[in-house]
């Protein structure tokens, strides 16, 4: 059925309590460039998207904060910011389809997360839709808000299962005057997390440090394992990194930004040479991630100095090695996308036996309840659990 695409986000409230007084199945999308990701789109009765809210509400360049409607293409607002010498903090892949709303229900990031955290670090505040039909507001448009509980965070990463967020308000950054990506190839992996420690314990605060398997290197034009490190700054910070790394190749310019935009569209990438292929993300300590990927023959995708690895995997027969060592390991692990027929039949959700996790989802689903009591909203898009 074709969405319902309200032009304000009083008319998307007044659509969504409609549809959930009448009990109706309730499918929320934005520009639908991540349908693939977390759990399957399930039958619906309405499907309402929020491409028709794509208004700048506000704007304080000098107090570097913005806020947004959720429709708002992501690369047009990055493109409009950058005018002023200012940015988003994020680097999500899908970057050129995907709707600023989208970025944040699904807590999408990229190499930055390093530098500057994801979405739940830069939102400052937001507007919401309720099943009910109410607006609420929460946060505010201060970089520093001290006002108590801000609900919105509860909505990043929620993917649409508890209410619809209309607009957002953003703490911004300034563009950096520089950039450069200094490479080391390596051909043991051993040898890459070496690297990896010492840069963690140096002075330096790169802005990204992914490392790439063999495999997914090859895709970009390099061999063996490949530390990617990308320093911004002044002239005089990138002075310093290029002293103390001695890297064997630098990267400035065009083929600096080249680099990240291929790591960062991998998995983009990678389903549309793969119809069948499944992204798995896996979530490690640090000292844990060699440990994970000694087990990976294939491409895989690491933020280094976050402990968060995306695996490429050509089917499902992959997974289930990798399911075994998390639980065993106690890893957080779940399927970041695959084909729809794969993700209405399979668990995509791997949670740690712990009681601390345990704990959280019970609350999760408790969370679920005082939204949506009667499961109208997205069902199932939380990695098939929510």
């Amino acid at each position: 059925m074709p969405p319902l695409t309200p032009s304000s986000a009083e008319d998307l409230a007044e659509a969504l309590h409609e549809a959930g007084s009448n009990a109706r199945k309730i499918a929320v999308i934005g520009n639908d460039s991540k349908h693939l990701m977390s759990g399957p789109t399930l039958p619906a009765d309405a499907v309402i998207s929020t491409a028709g809210l794509r208004r700048v509400l506000q704007y304080e360049p000098n107090d570097l904060t913005i806020s947004v409607e959720a429709g708002m293409p992501f690369s047009e607002l990055q493109a409009r910011l950058a005018g002023r010498k200012q940015m988003i903090a994020l680097d999500p892949s899908f970057a050129a389809q995907a709707t600023i709303g989208g970025v944040v229900a699904s807590n999408s990031s990229g190499p930055m997360r390093r530098g500057f955290g994801t979405a739940r670090d830069l939102v400052i505040g937001m507007t919401f839709a309720t099943l009910t039909g109410k607006l609420v507001s929460t946060g505010g448009t201060v970089v520093k808000n001290v006002a108590g509980l801000d609900m919105g965070k509860l909505l990043v990463g929620s993917f649409g299962t508890l209410a619809v967020i209309t607009s957002i308000n953003f703490r911004l950054h300034s563009l950096p005057l520089r950039t450069r990506t200094f490479l080391f190839t390596f051909p043991d992996l051993e040898a890459a997390i070496e690297k990896r420690d010492s840069i963690l314990a140096s002075a330096l605060r790169p802005v990204a440090i992914d490392l790439v398997s063999p495999a997914a290197a090859a895709r970009l034009g390099q061999r063996g394992f490949v530390l990617a490190i990308r320093a911004s700054g002044s002239l005089a910070v990138i002075e310093r990194y290029t002293r103390d790394l001695a890297a064997p190749a630098e990267l400035t310019g065009e083929q600096d930004i080249s680099l990240w935009q291929q790591i960062r569209e991998f998995t983009p990438e990678f389903l549309a040479r793969q119809r069948t292929g499944v992204v798995l993300r896996i979530c490690t300590p640090l000292t844990q991630l060699a440990a994970l990927l000694r087990l990976v023959s294939g491409p895989s995708v690491s933020r280094a100095a976050s402990g968060i690895t995306y695996i490429y995997l050509s089917s499902w027969q992959g997974v289930l090695p990798f399911w075994k060592v998390a639980a065993e390991h106690g890893w957080s692990a779940v399927i970041e996308f695959a084909p729809d027929d794969l993700r209405t039949t399979n668990e995509l959700w791997r949670l740690p036996s712990s009681p601390a996790a345990v704990e959280a989802f019970t609350m999760m689903k408790k969370v679920k309840q005082m939204f949506d009591p009667q499961n109208l909203l997205n069902c199932g898009r939380l990695y098939g659990r929510i």
